[in-house]
Order: structure tokens, then C-alpha cells, then sequence
């Protein structure tokens, strides 16, 4: 019985170093410009592909629910940055210009502009909604 909750213990940690060190990647994947930062979407797939596979493997040896909750709270970040990511994406053209203006942004002035600029963009307008 020892050597199964060893066993256990060995898997759970195995899934726990994979998750945050994805998670690790996705964070510093997040901080590229907005074209490169598509890439984002490999590690968030994987993390969900793993997570899914821990929560199959927690089913399958019927464990509290409480083992369960863990994958479940990742699942649910997975599936946030994953939309994240997504709607990046899809207003593309709004959000690289709302970048590449900031990032040439010196004064408060320019600043302000660029914030005008968002308001009166696709995304600005969904983001008052």
C-alpha cells in the first residue's frame, strides 16, 4: 500500500511540474508582440491536453472529488487564455495598432491619442459595451 501512494504521489507531481512549467511558458508567451504572441496557443493546447488526461486518470481510479479540484481550477484557466489568446487574434488589426501606438507613445499626450484611437476601434466599442 506504501509503495502505491508513493506511486501516486510520483504521478501527481509529474502532472503538477508540467502544468506550471507550461503555465511558466504561456506567461513569458503572453509578453511578445502580438503576432509572435500566437504561439501562446501550442503550450495552452498542451496544457489542456495534459490536464484532461489527469482528470481521465483521477476518473478512471475513482479519486475524491477533492483530488479532482485541482485539474478542474486549470481546466478553467486553460479555457480563459485560451479565449484570451483567441480574441487576440481575432480583432488583430485594432489590437497591433493599439500596440505599435503605445510602444511609440513617448509623452502622456501620445498616450492619450492612443487611448482615443482604441476607444473609436471594433475593440474599444466592445469593450464599453
Amino acid at each position: 500500500m506504501a509503495q502505491r501512494t508513493r506511486q501516486e504521489v510520483l504521478q501527481r507531481n509529474g502532472y503538477s511540474l508540467t502544468v506550471v512549467a507550461l503555465f511558466l511558458l504561456i506567461l513569458m508567451a503572453g509578453g511578445l508582440p502580438l503576432p509572435q504572441r500566437a504561439v501562446t496557443i501550442a503550450p495552452i493546447l498542451v496544457a489542456a491536453v495534459v490536464t484532461v488526461r489527469e482528470l481521465l486518470r483521477l476518473h478512471r481510479e475513482d479519486a475524491p472529488v477533492v483530488a479532482r479540484f485541482g485539474p478542474y481550477l486549470t481546466l478553467g484557466f486553460v479555457g480563459m487564455l485560451l479565449l484570451a489568446v483567441l480574441s487576440q487574434l481575432a480583432f488583430y488589426g485594432p489590437v497591433k495598432a493599439y500596440e505599435d501606438c503605445r510602444a511609440g507613445a513617448n509623452t502622456q499626450a501620445a498616450q492619450a491619442a492612443c487611448a482615443q484611437q482604441r476607444r473609436q476601434s471594433v475593440v474599444g466599442n466592445l469593450l464599453e459595451l
